[in-house]
Formats: C-alpha cells, sequence, structure tokens
C-alpha cells in the first residue's frame, strides 16, 4: 500500500544514523527517474534482429505515454519493430513517424505502422519541439501597484489625486520595514508596510454585506479569547471600524498581496541548491551557532547523530543526500535568525539580511528536492518544521498555519500521533518521533493562538506520549534498551514545559462530570477556572494546581545562573500569567457571571498582565539570554497590552498603573517597537494607546504633575491624526 493508515499504527520511516538516512535520501531522489521509467519504458532493449539501418538524419527518442504496463502482465520490450500485425491496436500517438514525415505520407498511427513495415525500417516517433514561451508581459497586478505607489508619493507632497479605481485602495503611508527576506526573496515573503489605517475588510454575507453583529453567525471562525479580545476593546467611537476581528485586519495590513503558495505545484522542478551551500568553515560556525541557540529550546534534532551528517557532507557538498541538504539549510536559516547584523557580518562577511533570504530560497528548494510533501522521512519533516519556525517573522500567521497543517498531516500519515513504543520500534525512533511530533503539536497551537484557529493538532486522536526527561547522550541510534529518564533537569527541561503548556486547554469545570456545579450561585461558581490535558482521558486540574503542577515538577529544579534555566523560570511564568489573563478573556466572551470581578481580583489580573510584560522585558534586556530572543518573537505578551489598554482608560493613577506604564514603555525600547510600530497590537488598537495615555495626562494635569509623553505615543498620535481618527479626552462623544 502507498499510503499508511495513522490508526493501524506508524510508519517505519528510517531514522538510525547516517549510513541509513543518506541511502533513504538517494532512494527519495531517485523516485522521480523510476517513475518515468515505469510509465515510458518498461523494460531494457532486448536483442532483436538487425534490420536495415535508419536514415542517418533521423534520431531515436522514446514516446511518452505510448509503452504502458499493464498490471500482472509482463512488459514488451523496446526494441526493433516486431513481424507486422495486422490485428494490431491502433494508437493515438497524436505525431506521425519520421519516415512518413520525410516522405510527407499519411501515417495509419499503428505501431509499426504499414509504411515502415513496407519499407522494413523502424518505425520511430520524434516528439515535436515545444514552443519557445514567449517572455510575459508586464501584468496589469503589478502596473496597478506601481500607479498606487507613486499616487502614494503624490499625496505625501500634498498632491490631491483620485484613486485609479473605486474598488482599488490607495495605500498607505508607510514606515520603513524591519523585513529582511522580502528584499530578494522570490516567493511569497514580501510583507507590505504599515498602513495608516487598516482598509475595511471584505466580507459577503448571503447576498450582500452586512455589519457582522448583525450576522448571528460572526465570530465561528475565531477563537474565544479573539471574541472576548473584540469586546473588550470595543467603545463608541470604534464602531465604524469593528467590522471584524483587529487583529485579522491588522495582518490584512501588514502581509497584503501573500496569498501564493510558497512551494513548486505541479511539474518536477528539482534544481540543484549546490551553489547555495556556505564553505565548509561557515557551515560549522553555523552548526554550532544552532547548537547553542537554537538545540536547547527546541529539541527536534539528536545533535550526536546529526553532527556526523554535518561532517559528511562537508566532505562534498555536491553529493549530499537531499534529506540531508534539506535539513542543513533549515539549520542554516535557523543559525542566521538568532544573531544580529553586526554578529553576522563580523562572523560570514555578509549582512543577516542578505543571509537569510539567501539561505530561505535554497532551503525552499530544498524540501522541494527532497519530495517533501509526500515523504517518509523524518529528517525531511524536521527540516520542513524548521524551515517553518524561521520564516514565521515574515509571513502571514494564517499562511504559516496552513503550511504547519500540512506538516500535522504528513507526521499523521507517518504515524507520529500514534506512541511508537507498542509496534516495536527501537528506543532511540520512538523518542525521535515523540520530539518530533510535539514540536509540530506546541507550534501548530502557537499558531493557532494567534489566528484564532480553534483545530490544532490536539483534536486529532492520538496517544503519543511526552519525550523522556534524558540528555542526547543518554540517547543511542543502535541502543537496544529505553534510557532511564532523570529526576532532575536535563537538556529536555525547555521542550517538556513547551509540551505540557501546548496540552493544557483553559477551560471550565461545568464541562468536568466530576465535579458539581451550583449554577444558580455566582460565587460558588466563580474559582472554576480549569486546566485539562489534551489528549484521551487527559487530567484535569484547577488555574492553580496546574501552576503547581508545573513549579513543582520543571521549575524548583531550575538554576537562574544556567542561562537556559533562567529563559525556562522567565518564559515558562510569563506562560502562567498569560493563562490567567486568557481565563478571564474567556469568562468574559462567555457572559460569565465569575467574569464581574471585584476590585481586588482586577487588580491581581491587572498585576498578572503587567507581570507578563515585565518578564518580556527581562528576556529582551540580559546578555546572557542573547541567543534565546529568537524564541521571544513567537511569544509577543499580546494579551496582556490587550487587558491592559482597557484598564488603563479607567485607571490613571496609582502605583500599579505607573508600574504598568513603565513596563510598556520600556518594552516598546527593547523590543524596537518605537521604530515602526509593525506590530498587530498598534495596528488594531493603537488609538486606544492615545485615549489611555490622554486619560492618564489629564488625571495627572489636576494633581499639578506633568509627564513627558512617551515617544511611541507621539507616533501613534500623529498616525492618527494622518488617518483622521479622532483621539483624546473627546474623542469619547464621537458615534
Amino acid at each position: 500500500m502507498s499510503g499508511h493508515d495513522p490508526d493501524q499504527g506508524p510508519s517505519h520511516g528510517p531514522y538510525h544514523g547516517q549510513d541509513h538516512g543518506q541511502a533513504h535520501a538517494h532512494a527519495h531522489a531517485a523516485a522521480p527517474a523510476q517513475t518515468h521509467v515505469q510509465q515510458s519504458t518498461p523494460a531494457p532493449p532486448q536483442p532483436q534482429p538487425q534490420p536495415q539501418p535508419p536514415p542517418p538524419a533521423v534520431t531515436t527518442a522514446a514516446v511518452p505515454g505510448v509503452h504502458h504496463q499493464i498490471p500482472g502482465t509482463i512488459p514488451v520490450p523496446i526494441g526493433f519493430p516486431p513481424e507486422f500485425d495486422p490485428n494490431a491496436m491502433k494508437l493515438t500517438r497524436g505525431t506521425s513517424c519520421v519516415l512518413c514525415q520525410q516522405r510527407k505520407v499519411r501515417c495509419d498511427k499503428r505501431k509499426p505502422c504499414a509504411n515502415c513495415v513496407k519499407a522494413r525500417v523502424e518505425c520511430r516517433v520524434v516528439p515535436p519541439i515545444p514552443a519557445r514561451r514567449r517572455k510575459k508581459r508586464l501584468q496589469e497586478k503589478d502596473l496597478i501597484d506601481r500607479l498606487k505607489k507613486y499616487e502614494t508619493l503624490l499625496a505625501e507632497n500634498g498632491v490631491s489625486v483620485d484613486p485609479i479605481a473605486v474598488t482599488l485602495e490607495s495605500p498607505f503611508m508607510a514606515a520603513s520595514s524591519r523585513w529582511p527576506i522580502s528584499r530578494t526573496s522570490s516567493r511569497g515573503c514580501t510583507p507590505r508596510p504599515m498602513a495608516v489605517k487598516p482598509p475595511p475588510p471584505r466580507q459577503v454575507f448571503g447576498a450582500g454585506t452586512h455589519r457582522p453583529d448583525k450576522v448571528p453567525y460572526k465570530w465561528f471562525l475565531f477563537h474565544r479569547e479573539f471574541r472576548a479580545s473584540e469586546d473588550l476593546m470595543r467603545d463608541s467611537s470604534d464602531e465604524e471600524e469593528l467590522d471584524g476581528s483587529a487583529v485579522h485586519r491588522a495582518f490584512d495590513t501588514m502581509y497584503e498581496h501573500q496569498d501564493g503558495f510558497p512551494f513548486i505545484v505541479g511539474a518536477n522542478r528539482e534544481t540543484s541548491v549546490y551553489h547555495y551551500h556556505p564553505t565548509p568553515v561557515q557551515i560549522f560556525e553555523l552548526w554550532q551557532i544552532y547548537i547553542n541557540n537554537v538545540n536547547p529550546l527546541l529539541k527536534i534534532t539528536h545533535i550526536p547523530t546529526v553532527q556526523g551528517l554535518v561532517l559528511e557532507a562537508t566532505k562534498n557538498l555536491d553529493d549530499v543526500p537531499k534529506n540531508v541538504e534539506a535539513l542543513l539549510f533549515s539549520i542554516y536559516i535557523m543559525a542566521v535568525l538568532t544573531i544580529d547584523d553586526g554578529q553576522s557580518r563580523k562572523l560570514f562577511g555578509e549582512p543577516k539580511i542578505e543571509l537569510l533570504s539567501r539561505y530561505h530560497k535554497a532551503g525552499q528548494q530544498a524540501l522541494v528536492n527532497a519530495g517533501f510533501m509526500r515523504t517518509t522521512d523524518m529528517m525531511v519533516l524536521q527540516a520542513y518544521i524548521l524551515f517553518l519556525i524561521a520564516i514565521r517573522m515574515f509571513i502571514d500567521p494564517r499562511q504559516i498555519f496552513c503550511y504547519v497543517g500540512i506538516a500535522v498531516r504528513i507526521g499523521q500519515r507517518m504515524g507520529l500521533h500514534r506512541d511508537a513504543q507498542v509496534y516495536g520500534l527501537s528506543p532511540f525512533e520512538v523518542e525521535q518521533r515523540r520530539r518530533l511530533w510535539w514540536t509540530i503539536v506546541g507550534y501548530d497551537r502557537r499558531i493557532g493562538e494567534m489566528t484564532g484557529s480553534t483545530v490544532t493538532a490536539l483534536s486529532t486522536i492520538g496517544d503519543c506520549k511526552l519525550p523522556l526527561n534524558i540528555n542526547d547522550t543518554d540517547l543511542h541510534a543502535d541502543g537496544k534498551d529505553a534510557p532511564t529518564e532523570h529526576a532532575g533537569p536535563t537538556e529536555m527541561l525547555f521542550s517538556l514545559i513547551r509540551a505540557e503548556l501546548a496540552m493544557a486547554i483553559s477551560t471550565d469545570a461545568s464541562k468536568d462530570p466530576r465535579v458539581p456545579i451550583d449554577k444558580d450561585n455566582p460565587i460558588a461558581s466563580r474559582p472554576l477556572s480549569m486546566v485539562r490535558m489534551a489528549g484521551p482521558g487527559g487530567q484535569w486540574y484547577t488555574l492553580d494546581g496546574f501552576f503547581a503542577h508545573i513549579e513543582g515538577t520543571y521549575l524548583r529544579y531550575c538554576d537562574q545562573k544556567i542561562p537556559l534555566h533562567f529563559f525556562t523560570l522567565t518564559m515558562t511564568r510569563q506562560a502562567l500569567c498569560k493563562m490567567r489573563v486568557v481565563s478571564f478573556l474567556v469568562r468574559l466572551a462567555n457572559n460569565d457571571p465569575a467574569a464581574a470581578l471585584n476590585e481586588h481580583e482586577r487588580d491581581t489580573l491587572f498585576l498578572e498582565a503587567t507581570q507578563m510584560i515585565e518578564y518580556d522585558n527581562i528576556v529582551q534586556s540580559a546578555e546572557s539570554l542573547r541567543g534565546y530572543k529568537w524564541y521571544t518573537f513567537l511569544h509577543f505578551p499580546f494579551p496582556a497590552y490587550m487587558f491592559l489598554v482597557t484598564e488603563m482608560r479607567q485607571r490613571t493613577t496609582g502605583p500599579l498603573v505607573d508600574r504598568a506604564w513603565d513596563a510598556i514603555t520600556k518594552n516598546h525600547e527593547l523590543r524596537g517597537l518605537m521604530n515602526t510600530l509593525h506590530n498587530p497590537m498598534h495596528l488594531a488598537f493603537g488609538n486606544l494607546f492615545v485615549k489611555a495615555w490622554d486619560a492618564r495626562a489629564a488625571s495627572q494635569r489636576q494633581q499639578g504633575i506633568v509627564q513627558p509623553v512617551p515617544s511611541w505615543i507621539d507616533r501613534l498620535r500623529e498616525r492618527a491624526d494622518k488617518a483622521g481618527r479622532p483621539h483624546g479626552p473627546h474623542a469619547e462623544a464621537v458615534g
């Protein structure tokens, strides 16, 4: 069978070291050629009696689609023509044979044709040479983009122009973009500059367009957290802009014209990427960066095994197995992603932007060469998920969510969602499959949160266990017995916590029949925020119980002097703060009576949201965590900002408010958010930040306090002024 039933166990894909991996890669490389042979030339030529030689000017070529082997029969050898059979079936080749073309007579399209039999020569067909492709003319879309750009330049210089069409919005005032791949990448990686005002969404409901609040299924596609954030952000002055998810509208603005699938579809376009490889010395440099900055956080590759593959590959880069080559380029791009431009110039003599663009293009092609869409090779799937993690900064999260869906489907086809231990696989392969599956699950869950998607890999019914708490040195490719888990922290510390957080689904106790609930008593139902672990028979925790589980199982062993432990402590506690904030947003979205918080509970949530940003500031500012900062690009403290920006419009003074504003301002400085404001938070809710600051300034003026305005607030105000949006104390009366 060519497919694999996920419910009948895992595929026995190779992952047993260097030699086996290379052999498997060669098999993949030869697959297209083998398919072609089966279709066009079922068997090699067999000796035949020598006929009269053909004219010298005639060349021999196989006819595509002529010689097809019927299942269950012996293929007909391709050689010189047999004796003419008057009952030979007619062929539909569409092209006359060479002899008939030369004599300019009608060919009867038989095999062989009557004219060739009569002349006693081989009946051969030369396929017509395909017509030369004409150079594509400049597409209308390119012309429109150019015209829109010129309109923007004219508008910036005070020249009023009419848009080129009613249905085409003019581009908005742009700030400088920090997206490296956009300059030279060939496909799907061209984020549009930040817009002053997001364009209205184009949504069609039934026969016409209606306001989403009139549509009963308004929030069908969005997470409850998204719905809660929209309700939280809604105010009278912004009614005309809340035609859908503000976050999705921000994505539309940031990633315009990015709907193309980045990989080649259809024809076999295998192309060598040999010339894109760095030098052997640079390969070792990139490999070491990967070991230091990426491996501790992902643990998707077994370092001792892959190190042998890297060493072997550098000896002969023009003959690297395709699965290894795909993994190498994913390692290159991940390594470059984790360093800054100064390090890139110092180590490799090139700007980071150029290296990212080159390895992005080559990595994409290497995955195509390795046949990633139909692979059963875990190394290719490792390369694919690493590639998706690397390009997250440059691609619309909604597109990434679809690409990760491909990884989930490939993993299911390979049976990764089923625990391989019961199928008799080696301990090494069992552990590698677990690590790979939970990396995919965690990334899919995170991208699902960003896009408001409820269906992720966690929806898959599977029984894959968490990876063991062991080091790479405990795991051997040829080992017969499973290694013994450690009691304390190992190299898997961060990965195991990441997997548990991915499994943790915030819910309420009403979904657990074991917990009695008095639905008529709002006070009794108040502490019922629960955490359910995904999977069959998943354990239930209270929110505090889950925090205690994480603290007692992992965090209590951490030593802050060790960078990985320090990063684990900080990021995990930030994630726990996020769970409390999101839990409140979920209750708010469900109109839960428990969402009506008293002052103490609201102070606690306000503090949790502030700490979430403060933990992010710790990571951004700690020099020892410099190599891990890339991971924070996937974990912007967005829920904290959503909660605080609304609260701070009512809370204008006090120690907690001062602390929150200080944390937000510092976060803008450390993350460089002040430079471009190219962020969904600013695009969606920038006007609310201006209102919150104006409310604070007005309250402080009444107390005789004058505080300088943060520069990022000034930037947001300028953008709101250009867009003609109301802000400030009088904006509340608008609408």
